[in-house]
């Protein structure tokens, strides 16, 4: 016999995704058991998609990704959510392969692995390991990602392929279980400034680790399985942009919840220390960005000027009012 979980679907779209946003449809008509609603939100003035179940309900809010998250968490009635991206699909048994480690109390957050997320192997995991963005784990062998001080993070390949547990710290936003009255707990509403630029960079590394900082851990579970379909229709022909939010919105990060934190001199010491190397050789691999044609002059301008903006936003009475992680 199926074990009842109440809980709805949440996604996140802009109505955009065509076929890839079909076969999430499919994927969550396949469901077992099946969701006690379907919750779509869009930013206002989108359409909706044309691709329909017939009996979700369509929200919208203030453009942007956070907005969009945060009115769904909002709006979902059940004491649990699926939540999705527009370009995800899963399996039938994948909701109770994802609420049975919040049932038994590991956690109030529960994902799959999604190893695209991570550096892949070769010249690029390894130049993302040197500058601190991104290195396989050392220390936390039971951790699927660890947040570091340079505001990176550090990461676990080698997952049990039997049923296994490992905590993290952040996740892919693209699909995640919850318990509703948790990521409600974990205070997205206060990140709002995530939005203020075109592209909503780190947006999930702000919610989960956040959620983790206020006690609502994460779980991935080694045997969930679902794929990324990766519509990028917020990123396509935004390269600019993009640059500049990644910039922007890391720098507000490490301030707010890595540097801001620290309790002593020596630790605060510590991390500015190592976003400054990062800094260092993100502003070498950017000049060799450029000077290998990957990155145009507009490109590397859109870095620095975000970097400046980033460090200009956490020193302004906007930022001091914001309420403390």
């Amino acid at each position: 016999m199926t074990e009842k979980i109440e809980y709805s679907v949440v996604i996140r779209t802009i109505g955009k995704a065509g076929e890839k946003y079909r076969r999430l449809l499919d994927s969550v008509k396949a469901l077992d058991p099946q969701p006690e609603e379907v919750i779509v939100v869009l930013p206002e003035g989108y359409d909706p998609p044309a691709e329909q179940l017939g009996t979700e309900t369509f929200y919208f809010s203030p453009k942007g990704m956070v907005h969009q998250r945060q009115k769904g968490f909002e709006m979902c009635r059940s004491p649990y959510m699926l939540v999705c991206d527009d370009d995800v699909c899963f399996g039938p048994d994948f909701v109770k392969k994802l609420y049975t480690p919040i049932r038994d109390g590991l956690g109030k957050i529960s994902a799959a692995p999604l190893y695209s997320f991570l550096p892949q192997k070769g010249i690029r995991a390894v130049i993302d390991c040197l500058s601190g963005a991104a290195a396989p784990t050392l220390f936390h062998r039971n951790r699927y990602v660890s947040v570091l001080n340079t505001s990176g993070y550090s990461y676990n390949r080698h997952l049990a392929k039997i049923r296994k547990y490992y905590m993290s710290q952040s996740l892919p936003g693209t699909c995640f279980f919850c318990e509703t009255k948790a990521i409600l707990e974990a205070g997205l509403e206060e990140e709002f400034w995530v939005d203020a630029q075109r592209y909503s960079s780190m947006e999930d590394q702000v919610l989960f680790y956040k959620a983790w900082l206020r006690g609502k851990k994460a779980v991935v579970v080694s045997d969930a399985v679902y794929e990324h379909l990766d519509a990028k229709t917020s990123t396509q022909g935004n390269r600019a942009p993009v640059l500049y939010a990644h910039r922007y919105n890391r720098t507000v990060f490490w301030k707010r919840f890595l540097y801001d934190r620290k309790k002593t001199a020596a630790g605060k010491a510590w991390c500015a220390a190592a976003y400054r190397y990062r800094l260092l050789c993100g502003a070498v691999l950017d000049r060799l960005a450029v000077l290998r044609g990957k990155y145009s002059k507009e490109d590397l301008e859109a870095i620095r000027q975000g970097l400046r903006d980033g460090k200009a936003f956490v020193r302004s009475a906007e930022y001091a009012a914001l309420p403390k992680v």
